[in-house]
């Protein structure tokens, strides 16, 4: 592997998760899994909260399995100022080229812990298109945070609305799918059979955790107006938190046994596979939905609200079907739409593959995070600390 540094680049990723179930923690590990595939020394620091026990609660194999050094570090409370005591350490006791932090919390940690340290490049990121506060636009302006790592247009446009931020600094990278991990080929049989669910059943699902910006209710409620259309569907809700407190209303629908919550689980792609549409109903909040793309990249016809950088990838009628945000009903009639017309719905899961699958492939988004490093080493003299 070869770099215009003609070196491989040794490379510290740092989160604030404390374990990889979600989004931006997946996306951490698998730019992390690229690179070292491309051949750099690749490291990965995380948080741990009290309690944890052990530190990452059993989701860092993937990582240790590819021989990529994990480290956790307390950042939040009292406890985040002995973290960016030993994080400080840490730091000065390895030549890192890249420091690449996930969330604001991660990067606010990483500046503070760093405080008159000549540091490596650092980059930050921000993947929700929710408002960046004052406080948090001076930390992304610092001169010690070289470069913004965002996955839709609209969030650049939050950091020129700060006044503060040099747009220059900004740049989009689109979320990362393993095309060979979700693929058209895979075959959801299985779990079909392994949820009751026959296979010609109707089987519409949401992959995402049970946040507030996911909008889980819009989705419940375009549901319960849909199967008054087509009463054989199901439903299948995938994804941590608290969904126990959606199945007493459902219950007293009458339809209660039309939903499926399996929590979280780590066969996404077979998951996907199992659909027939995949949906994603959340009203604010979002940057490009991952399972939304991971969809599209499994020819799956998708319906998404018109909600940050989704409508960037479904185009209406198109590659899929997008709905306003908080309109349960349009969603309803999306759902009837793609059940009475499914040859039409698999023609869009086609084209969405088509749109979609060169943007995310996360080989091509790794070399693109390649060269960012190496521009930014020789913007800031190619040198570590």
């Amino acid at each position: 592997m070869q770099t215009s540094l003609n070196r491989p680049l040794k490379i510290v990723h740092v989160a604030s998760h404390n374990v990889v179930r979600a989004g931006g923690s997946i996306q951490m590990m698998r730019l992390a899994l690229g690179l070292k595939e491309r051949g750099h020394d690749v490291w990965c620091a995380f948080n741990i909260r009290k309690g944890d026990s052990p530190p990452g609660l059993g989701t860092f194999e993937p990582l240790q399995e590819a021989d990529i050094k994990v480290f956790s570090f307390p950042m939040q409370r009292i406890r985040k100022y002995r973290g960016m005591l030993a994080f400080r350490k840490f730091l000065s006791s390895h030549n890192f080229d890249i420091v690449h932090t996930h969330r604001f919390r991660a990067l606010n940690f990483v500046c503070n812990a760093t405080r008159g340290m000549k540091t490596p490049v650092i980059l930050g990121n921000k993947k929700n298109s929710f408002s960046i506060p004052p406080s948090w636009a001076r930390v992304y302006a610092s001169s010690k945070v070289d470069s913004i790592v965002v996955n839709a247009d609209c969030i650049t446009d939050l950091f020129v609305k700060t006044g503060r931020v040099d747009p220059a600094k900004v740049v989009n990278i689109y979320n990362g799918v393993d095309l060979n991990a979700f693929s058209p080929d895979i075959d959801g049989s299985t779990v079909r059979e392994s949820l009751g669910i026959a296979p010609d059943v109707p089987l519409f699902g949401m992959v995402a955790n049970f946040a507030r910006k996911k909008s889980h209710d819009i989705f419940f409620e375009a549901a319960l107006q849909a199967l008054k259309e087509m009463p054989r569907a199901m439903f299948l809700l995938v994804g941590d938190g608290d969904y126990e407190r959606y199945r007493p209303g459902l219950s007293r629908s009458g339809f209660g046994d039309h939903f499926l919550f399996t929590g979280f689980r780590t066969d996404i792609p077979r998951i996907l596979a199992a659909l027939d549409f995949s949906v994603i109903s959340s009203k604010e909040g979002e940057g490009l939905t991952g399972s939304l793309v991971e969809s599209m990249v499994m020819a799956k016809p998708v319906i998404s609200t018109d909600v940050a950088g989704n409508a960037d990838v479904v185009k209406n009628k198109d590659t899929g079907m997008l709905v306003p945000a908080g309109r349960a009903d349009m969603m309803a009639e999306a759902m009837v739409y793609f059940l009475r017309n499914p040859r039409e719905a698999a023609e869009m899961g086609r084209r969405a593959r088509s749109f979609v699958k060169d943007k995310v492939d996360n080989t091509k988004r790794t070399l693109r995070f390649e060269q960012l490093y190496t521009e930014l080493l020789q913007k800031k003299g190619g040198a570590a600390q």
